[in-house]
C-alpha cells in the first residue's frame, strides 16, 4: 500500500486547532514587561522638550563616562552604527565598545569601593550602608564569628545607639567602616578602613576603638556634610547635576516612545529591521519608519531626531543592538 502523499482533513484540522490554540497562549506575553498606559497624558512635560544646554568637559566627567546606552553615529551619512555600549553604572562592570556587560559587581560590598567614581560614592552616601538580614555568619577556626549584636553600642547610662556606619561583607567574611572606607585617606592606619576586620575574638575593642579616633569622627562629619548636601541639591556640582538631571529626563521621555513603538511592532509580529539602518530612507524597515512618522507629530522623538541628524549625540538608542 502506497503511503499517503497528503495529510487528511481531520490531521489538518488538528493541525489548526494546536497552532490557534498556541496563538491564544501567547496573547498579550509582551504586555508582562512594560506597564500598559493607553490614556493620553495630560502632562505637559511628557510632551515638552527639555533643552540641555553645552557644556565643556571636565576631568571628572571623563572619568564617570556618559550613562548612555549604545548607538553611535555615523558621522558620514547618519546611519545608526554597530557600536556596543560603553557602560558606566554602579551594579555593573565598565565595559569597552568590543566587550558585553557583565552584571557581576554589587555596589553595597565594601570590597568593590576601592574604585568607585564620583556618581557611584554620591549613591552609596544617599542610600547609606545595606545590612542584609537573616545572614548565617560562617565561623573562624576558633568557632567565633561576627554577630548582629555589633551593629549596636551600649553607652554607659544604658542607651543603646546604632552604629550605622558598620558594614558587613558577607564575601570576604569581613566588617569595615563605611565612611572610612569611602572618605578615608591612604593614611589611614584602622584595618576597617582598607581591607576590613575579622578578628571576631576582639571585634568588640577594635570598634570601640575605632569609633572614637579622630580619623573615624573626621569622615564621619564628611558622610554628614555631604548626605546632607546631596538631599538639597546644594553640592559643589550642583550645576552639572542640573544638567545631567534634564538630560536623564529628555533621555526617558525619548525611551517612552521608543518602548511604545517595540510593543506595537512585537505585537502584530512584524519585522523591525529592513535594508537600511539610516533616517527618513525607503527601506529603513518598520521601526525607524515608526520613529520617522511619531516625529511628524511629537515634539520630544522630533528634537531627539534632529539631534541625529546634526551629530549632536554619540548613542542615541536606535540601532538593532540595543
Amino acid at each position: 500500500m502506497l503511503p499517503k502523499k497528503h495529510a487528511s482533513e481531520s490531521e489538518k484540522r488538528k493541525k489548526k486547532r494546536r497552532i490557534e490554540e498556541f496563538k491564544e497562549s501567547r496573547r498579550g506575553a509582551l504586555d508582562k514587561f512594560f506597564k500598559s498606559n493607553t490614556s493620553t497624558t495630560t502632562n505637559p512635560d511628557e510632551r515638552a522638550i527639555v533643552p540641555v544646554e553645552e557644556q565643556t568637559t571636565h576631568p571628572e566627567e571623563e572619568d564617570e563616562g556618559p550613562i548612555q546606552d549604545n548607538v553611535g553615529i555615523d558621522t558620514d551619512d547618519n546611519n545608526v552604527s554597530d557600536h556596543k555600549p560603553i557602560f558606566n553604572s554602579p551594579t555593573m562592570e565598565s565595559t569597552r565598545v568590543d566587550e558585553e556587560p557583565v552584571f557581576t559587581i554589587d555596589m553595597y560590598d565594601p570590597v568593590n569601593w576601592g574604585n568607585l567614581d564620583n556618581k557611584s560614592r554620591d549613591i552609596l552616601v544617599e542610600k547609606g550602608p545595606i545590612r542584609e538580614e537573616n545572614i548565617v555568619f560562617p565561623m573562624d577556626a576558633r568557632s567565633r564569628h561576627f554577630a548582629y549584636t555589633h551593629y549596636s553600642r551600649r553607652m554607659s547610662n544604658g542607651e543603646v545607639r546604632d552604629r550605622k556606619w558598620l558594614v558587613y561583607s558577607k564575601s570576604v567574611d569581613k566588617v569595615f567602616c563605611f565612611c572610612c572606607k569611602l572618605f578615608g585617606s591612604s593614611n589611614l592606619k584602622s584595618s576597617l578602613g582598607h581591607d576590613g576586620f575579622s578578628d571576631w575574638s576582639h571585634v568588640s575593642e577594635r570598634l570601640k576603638e575605632h569609633e572614637v579616633s579622630v580619623d573615624h569622627m573626621t569622615n564621619m562629619n564628611s558622610w554628614n556634610e555631604l548626605r546632607v548636601r546631596l538631599s538639597k541639591h546644594e553640592t559643589i556640582d550642583k550645576e552639572l547635576q542640573h544638567q545631567i538631571t534634564k538630560e536623564k529626563e529628555r533621555i526617558r521621555l525619548v525611551l517612552l516612545r521608543i518602548v511604545a513603538i517595540v510593543k506595537f511592532l512585537g505585537k502584530r509580529s512584524l519585522a523591525f529591521r529592513g535594508s537600511s539602518e539610516q533616517l527618513y530612507n525607503d527601506v529603513n524597515g518598520n521601526f525607524l519608519a515608526c520613529c520617522d512618522m511619531v516625529a511628524e507629530f511629537d515634539l520630544v522623538m522630533q528634537d531627539h531626531l534632529r539631534r541625529i541628524q546634526n551629530k549632536e549625540l554619540q548613542y542615541h538608542y536606535l540601532s538593532h543592538k540595543i
